[in-house]
């Protein structure tokens, strides 16, 4: 039997993102972001925040709570019909009522010192992917030194320090884990070039050197 549909919220740039992410071999909706009772855009939600939704009867609700939001935030607000077997309310989904109200309007502020931490760690979650990245792109000797050279400055100047090495490892590790899963929950959101797609990759690709390392190791 499918998962029961419902209908939530989703920003029409994100959307977009969505589409061109499909058209090129993405799985369809995997990296989607959905409006939370705490207002901001997640992947997935928890039984902390979880996601806004409408029974596909009461369509005109959910449109009218899109374009209040849209309103809102300045930003075109869309809705999506999305169906998941995980999902259980109350715990990842839930059904939207008058409560819930701010959510359309804005998000939940962080504490100062909890927004500067999930900032810090969001910036080096990208900045490490990006290196991941692009050595596991660089097949030759010459083209990986390059990079390592440009990774090695590049992680000096912003972090005071750091290698393709550690950038592997702190991806790799609970750090890493924690940065991913504060994206993915839409506690903080990605500020650079960076898809969430293109970070989640790159955390495995991490994990998966370091458990062929572990291997080789044993």
């Amino acid at each position: 039997m499918p998962p029961r549909q419902y209908l939530l919220l989703t920003l029409s740039d994100h959307r977009s993102a969505t589409l061109e992410l499909d058209r090129n071999g993405g799985a369809p909706g995997t990296y989607t972001r959905f409006l939370n009772i705490d207002g901001r855009w997640a992947v997935h939600g928890s039984q902390h925040a979880p996601l806004l939704v409408w029974d596909p009867a009461y369509a005109d609700l959910a449109n009218a709570a899109a374009a209040r939001a849209t309103a809102a935030r300045q930003r075109p607000v869309v809705v999506l019909s999305r169906g998941d077997s995980g999902w259980e309310e109350g715990r990842e989904i839930q059904v939207f009522i008058e409560a819930f109200e701010s959510a359309l309007l804005g998000h939940t502020a962080h504490s100062a010192a909890k927004a500067r931490r999930l900032r810090t760690e969001a910036d080096k979650l990208e900045a490490f992917s990006l290196i991941v990245r692009q050595a596991s792109a660089a097949m030759d000797h010459e083209p990986f030194a390059s990079v390592r050279l440009a990774a090695g400055k590049a992680l000096l100047a912003k972090f005071g320090g750091g290698s393709i090495t550690s950038a592997f490892a702190w991806l790799a590790g609970k750090a890493g884990s924690a940065a991913l899963a504060s994206v993915l929950s839409g506690e903080v959101e990605l500020a650079g070039p960076l898809s969430t797609k293109e970070v989640a990759d790159a955390v495995a690709l991490a994990r998966e050197a370091d458990r062929l390392q572990g291997a080789q190791g044993s």
